[in-house]
């Protein structure tokens, strides 16, 4: 596999502490969202799996992957669900309570309560599908209008599912970046709310905060379910502008910081990105927020972006220690890996924009360089965010080679096995 790696030589360095400082302390609050989305009747808990017999393949100690391919059912099947509708309920809430001095409840909103109120707020955003999605979702279960902004490569299947949960759906003639100046400056002109994770100011403003506090459910999660994350050496998430992958790593770094010993070790912390839409690896290079000068065009949909998100870059510059950009080859070889459980490990769906990490553990497993390079060895335990599922089906199974629904079959049978196992053990 061809493979760029950048190592971070400015990571925890005093300079890049510094600069991140304001957007970690605006962050640092998330847990009322967390305990808000743990109210809401579509939350369930979303598993950590294990992949034993994988990890002794690549001749590491332990493998797990972190699976949002059912968040909140497989019409949303991402993390973005999570943000987007949190964004919209507090969106709401304090238009409500501009109004009638009263906060309402999630559950309030839900219902024709304050609908006279909620029916007139607009949210929007660009998105390539994910965020889409959660905002439509969020606008449809809280009572205001959406409309979503779409780049040129946005397959049409995407845009479908926006629509089907009654976002108005604007496919704008340019790239991801076209979409978001479209987006912003008709929000400004018509007094919509412009939802999304990127901060230009250190994360000051509430929307990109609330989007950010919310995806915390996902960090939260993670570390309920690993058994030791003292042992963890490596936590690999996928780039896009590097919200999440920011957000996952203050979140780490938080837990292991304020929970041991001033000397606690740290994970290496690992973004991947396509090739052709390396922005934060590009970043990394030059020392600072910079485009990439690929051409976007890359399977990995939801990771085409041009720029980082400015306050994200900070939070990365200073946690991340690795950036690795990989062809879409490492997506697709990621997802049928996972797909098909390696000799009895749990299959998986993983979407395209998610995949990439896992191409990369299977790369790392015959390419000694880049095994040495990400300091992975018999010891190496490691997290992979698997962050989205099949949010395009049609496209899944022409990648795959299998149905999203045939792979979540086989799940669930390598579920039922294991727990007759377990209950046939107990009984002798």
């Amino acid at each position: 596999m061809e493979y760029d790696h950048h190592y971070n030589t400015d990571r925890l360095s005093a300079q890049a502490e510094a600069n991140a400082t304001i957007c970690m302390q605006n962050l640092s609050n998330w847990m009322p969202a967390v305990e808000e989305i743990h109210t809401w009747p579509e939350y369930s808990r979303q598993p950590l799996h294990m992949l034993p017999n994988l990890a002794r393949k690549l001749g590491i100690q332990k493998l797990f992957i972190k699976d949002e391919s059912q968040r909140f059912g497989l019409d949303l099947a991402s993390f973005k669900a999570l943000g987007a509708p949190y964004a919209v309920y507090q969106i709401l809430a304090e238009a409500v309570h501009a109004k009638k001095s009263i906060w309402p409840s999630a559950a309030e909103l839900r219902t024709d309560k304050y609908r006279d109120i909620t029916q007139h707020i607009t949210v929007c955003v660009a998105t390539d599908g994910n965020q889409g999605r959660g905002l439509a979702y969020g606008a449809q279960i809280f009572g205001c209008r959406c409309v979503n902004y779409i780049h040129s490569h946005v397959s049409d299947g995407r845009a479908t599912r926006m629509i089907e949960l009654g976002a108005i759906v604007i496919r704008i003639n340019g790239e991801y970046e076209a979409s978001v100046a479209r987006a912003k400056e008709d929000a400004r002109m018509n007094g919509w709310y412009f939802v999304s994770s990127t901060s230009w100011s250190d994360f000051d403003e509430s929307i990109p905060k609330h989007v950010m506090n919310a995806y915390m459910v996902v960090l939260e999660e993670t570390l309920e379910l690993i058994p030791n994350i003292d042992c963890i050496t490596h936590v690999f998430v996928c780039g896009g502008v590097g919200s999440i992958a920011a957000a996952i790593f203050q979140g780490f770094y938080t837990r292991l910081y304020e929970t041991q010993a001033a000397g606690a070790k740290l994970p290496q912390f690992v973004v991947v990105e396509p090739s052709e839409a390396d922005c934060l690896l590009q970043s990394a290079k030059i020392g600072e927020a910079h485009q990439s000068q690929g051409s976007l065009h890359t399977l990995m949909a939801g990771l085409a972006c041009r720029a980082p998100s400015p306050a994200a870059w900070k939070i990365l510059s200073w946690l991340a220690s690795d950036f690795l950009s990989v062809p879409d080859s490492a997506a697709i070889e990621g997802m049928k890996a996972l797909a098909n459980g390696f000799e009895g490990d749990v299959p998986v769906v993983c979407g395209e924009s998610s995949a990439a990490s896992m191409g990369v553990m299977l790369a790392s497993g015959v390419d000694p360089s880049l095994r040495e390079r990400l300091g992975l060895d018999a010891s190496s335990q490691v997290v992979l965010f698997g962050l989205e599922g099949a949010t395009d089906p049609k496209i899944y199974e022409s990648l795959v080679g299998k149905s999203p629904a045939s792979v979540f079959e086989a799940q669930d049978g390598f579920y039922q096995r294991l727990s007759r196992y377990y209950t046939d053990t107990n009984e002798l």
